[in-house]
């Protein structure tokens, strides 16, 4: 009974913490996050795609006004094929949009529980795991900004951690793709992560399989999501994307707001004018400080990398980090510095746990704990919420831009925005009828009775790979 207890509690724990912080999800309605309507957007287009047998999905035929986009194939993909499996059980887009958000925030916590209890006590496991969930940035990506992508990584990111200690291949090939496949950015800065780790933290005798497991998992799991990559490495050239649209070295938060920042819905401003907050956290950053005090000590390696990479993070998200982002050119590959907040949240639940173990004195660690835990739910429970709502039905959503400011629009168009086409495809001069005869994702064809010479215009973006035949 004590096993069961020991090993059960813990997940029904999690489960319930979770689905409470969660409950603002199960509301009617699609909240106005900020990413909420592009990614009905491209939900919508993806169940388009299947049913028109196309995979990987490439093209969303109704965004940017009916005249299509490439988004499809140039971003993450891995959330909607959840979304996906939920609009076939009968789901609508917007229920199937928060159900795979609240389910990344639930199964982020059981994975990180489960990576953290290879190594750490239950007690110790549950207090980093807590720690990791309720950091505000992680109510910032579920109920400000929506952010799809974003949310799944933090479920594969712990997953690494634990195919590390349990020198599981399998485990790390799943949290390498998995990465790969929800957010660009956070696999290439985890990939570095990891590198440090597995450089610094393993024995000599077992260095060999650690690099073996290191560049084996990451090597088939890129392999495996490359339907993905490489499109994106080869055609976002042709769109308006860049993340240096984005500001960059405009949008470094303050120390300030890192400590203590207002919570609202808006978005991320320049200089101190954000309309959402970007604080690391209070509990998170009584840990964080703790363990830099503690591993100054001896015999405090593990404890010592994560804090030093914790706070790498942190400086590559404030302004002292202008001149190397400047020098290296990291614009291209950044758009947000307060992004690398994931790292952030990651070094604070690992080093929750590794803090709680080292504590010797039983009575301490679990009075400590629990003062810690009370905090960490304490600041939680008020931001823990949606704001407005949108008063729009699903099949509105359909011709959105599909991104948040018409980036992946084909650059053979002079605008990045979206315009109303009615018609997918028009006499523009002479005299001519148009039948529509068949029009899936990759393939349009019509019959054309010309009266006279016409011009006919086909309403589609054009993009490398689109061929036009005339009679055949």
């Amino acid at each position: 009974m004590n096993t069961w207890i020991k090993l059960w509690l813990p997940i029904v724990l999690i489960v319930v913490m979770s689905g409470f912080f969660m409950r603002d999800l199960t509301k009617p309605g699609l909240p106005k996050m900020h990413d909420s309507n592009p990614h009905i957007a491209r939900m919508i287009a993806y169940h388009q795609n299947f049913i028109d047998g196309q995979f990987p999905p490439s093209w969303a035929k109704e965004v940017l006004g009916g005249i299509g986009s490439p988004v499809l194939l140039l971003n993450y993909q891995l959330p909607y094929y959840f979304s996906e499996i939920l609009v076939r059980l009968g789901f609508g887009y917007f229920d199937s949009y928060k159900i795979v958000l609240g389910l990344s925030f639930i199964l982020s916590g059981l994975v990180m529980y489960y990576a953290l209890s290879q190594k750490y006590s239950a007690w110790a496991s549950l207090l980093g795991t807590s720690v990791y969930l309720l950091a505000p940035y992680r109510f910032v990506d579920i109920f400000v900004r929506g952010a799809y992508g974003e949310a799944w990584a933090f479920v594969f990111a712990p997953l690494i951690l634990a195919g590390f200690w349990r020198r599981s291949l399998p485990l790390l090939i799943f949290g390498w793709a998995g990465l790969f496949l929800t957010h660009p950015l956070a696999s290439a800065v985890f990939a570095g992560f990891f590198l440090f780790y597995t450089f610094i933290n393993q024995s000599k005798r077992g260095k060999w399989q650690a690099w073996k497991l290191y560049w084996l998992s990451f090597a088939i799991a890129i392999t495996m999501a490359a339907f993905n990559i490489l499109p994106t490495l080869a055609l976002t050239k042709h769109t308006y994307y860049t993340p240096a649209d984005s500001g960059t070295l405009s949008q470094f938060p303050s120390f300030q707001q890192l400590i203590n920042s207002n919570w609202g819905y808006g978005t991320a401003l320049t200089g101190r004018s954000d309309q959402m907050s970007l604080m690391i956290g209070v509990g998170q950053l009584l840990v964080i400080l703790a363990s830099l005090v503690i591993a100054l000590g001896k015999n405090q390696r593990t404890l010592r990398f994560v804090v030093v990479m914790t706070g790498i993070a942190i400086f590559f998200i404030t302004p002292l980090s202008r001149g190397i982002y400047e020098l290296l050119d990291l614009t291209k590959v950044i758009d947000f510095p307060w992004r690398l907040l994931i790292c952030v949240v990651f070094g604070a639940g690992w080093l929750g746990a590794e803090l709680t173990d080292q504590l010797t004195n039983k009575l301490m660690k679990h009075v400590l704990g629990v003062v810690l835990l009370i905090l960490l739910i304490w600041t939680a429970i008020p931001i823990a919420h949606t704001g407005e709502y949108w008063n729009k039905p699903e099949n509105w959503f359909a011709r959105e831009t599909g991104d948040s400011y018409g980036e992946y629009a084909p650059r053979t168009r002079t605008t990045r925005e979206r315009a109303p086409f009615g018609l997918r495809a028009e006499t523009i001069a002479g005299e001519a009828e148009i039948i529509l005869v068949e029009h899936k994702v990759t393939r349009l064809e019509l019959s054309v009775d010309a009266k006279t010479d016409s011009v006919i215009r086909i309403n589609i973006a054009a993009f490398p790979g689109w061929e036009t035949r005339i009679d055949g």
